[in-house]
């Protein structure tokens, strides 16, 4: 029974997220239309997204114009609210919003399909392997840690590239559209919402700074437990027979409390971000008000354009935690796919002339 390396408990240099994420990008290719007209849609969705709340400070606008008294000859005149504008103005902000849910409906069904298609060619891949690979790999590597690597790892790259990979495109789209869109109403509230914005950028990156290295432990531990599980299982009866309960059950507690540790302090600092991201929006919100309602007073903006800063700064702050969270589950699929092509990679036996097998190195 192995406790090769796919038993250490401890990593012994950092991941190469840059090489890792190249490989798999390479891995991916044939996709590669798909996946950019799907990132394409997605984009296209997010503006429409960023324009609705535009349109909704036309159609404030219209109404507060109706119901403000003009003076004239010294007495209030009230007015009328032009109904056929806010109709159109409606109008058109319902046929944005549809667009929205068509373009990232589209988004999602071809992401998802392409994530299962690349989940089902990397775990045919490795089955291939396993037939090709030398049996002292085998020898130096548990068998719940291969399997590990067909479901566990497998499953978290399918996952990153139906999901985060989408995800993090439309966040920065709508980062960097909501941010052109609050500059053209209004400069002073829009440098307002970044001064805040900035402190959740620099928590953001403090935390993705410590939380790296627990998710490569984390799917490591992972390998390791199901490993030693699997064999305990297989090799239930030699166990009983030369009295090896005792150290078996100190080996799985200590991979089990390593996967606790690593699981628990990645997802804890994981999910710092949207508690943090939300105290940050709710923080801009408030700050947004209370600038724009001074700015109001003074008659430099129209009423409107607070309504329409109450959802950009929604929009604007929102991409922040989406694209922290994208950007874990990034991590998370590096550290996986690490394993995966570092299976994929493994010095595999030679067929000669004869049909027999004969080990090589790649």
């Amino acid at each position: 029974m192995g406790h090769g390396p796919g038993a250490r408990g401890v990593v012994e240099k950092p991941q190469d997220f840059n090489a890792v994420m190249g490989k798999l990008a390479a891995y991916c290719k044939r996709y590669l239309p798909a996946m950019i007209i799907a990132l394409i849609l997605g984009a296209a969705g997010t503006v429409c997204q960023i324009v609705g709340p535009d349109k909704l400070k036309d159609i404030t606008n219209e109404i507060i114009k109706g119901v403000t008294p003009a003076i004239v000859h010294g007495k209030p005149v009230f007015g009328s609210i032009d109904l056929q504008a806010v109709s159109r103005i409606g109008f058109t902000l319902v046929a944005l919003y549809v667009g929205y849910a068509l373009l990232s409906y589209a988004q999602s069904w071809i992401m998802a399909t392409i994530s299962q298609r690349t989940a089902q060619s990397l775990r045919d891949d490795i089955s291939k392997k396993i037939n090709r690979l030398p049996l002292r790999y085998f020898d130096n590597t548990s068998y719940g840690d291969v399997l590990s690597r067909i479901t566990n790892d497998v499953d978290a790259i399918g996952q990153t590239l139906g999901q985060s990979l989408g995800a993090l495109v439309t966040s920065v789209t709508l980062f960097f559209g909501a941010l052109i869109m609050m500059f053209a109403n209004n400069v002073t509230m829009t440098l307002t919402a970044i001064g805040v914005s900035i402190i959740g950028l620099v928590l953001m990156a403090l935390i993705m700074r410590f939380s790296q290295k627990y998710f490569l432990q984390q799917q490591i531990a992972l390998g390791q437990t199901n490993g030693h599980v699997e064999e305990m299982y297989a090799g239930h009866l030699i166990v009983k027979a030369y009295s090896g309960e005792a150290d078996s059950i100190r080996t799985f507690e200590r991979y089990n409390d390593s996967l606790y540790e690593s699981g628990w302090k990645s997802q804890f600092l994981s999910g710092l971000m949207m508690p943090f991201m939300t105290f940050i929006g709710n923080l801009g919100y408030v700050a947004v008000c209370v600038v724009g309602a001074a700015l109001a007073m003074d008659g430099r903006i129209e009423f409107g354009v607070i309504v329409a800063f109450m959802m950009y700064i929604r929009l604007f702050t929102q991409p922040l935690a989406q694209f922290a969270q994208a950007t874990q589950n990034l991590q998370r699929c590096a550290a996986a796919s690490e394993r995966v092509f570092g299976f994929l990679e493994e010095p595999e036996m030679s067929v000669d002339a004869t049909g027999s097998f004969a080990e090589h190195r790649a």
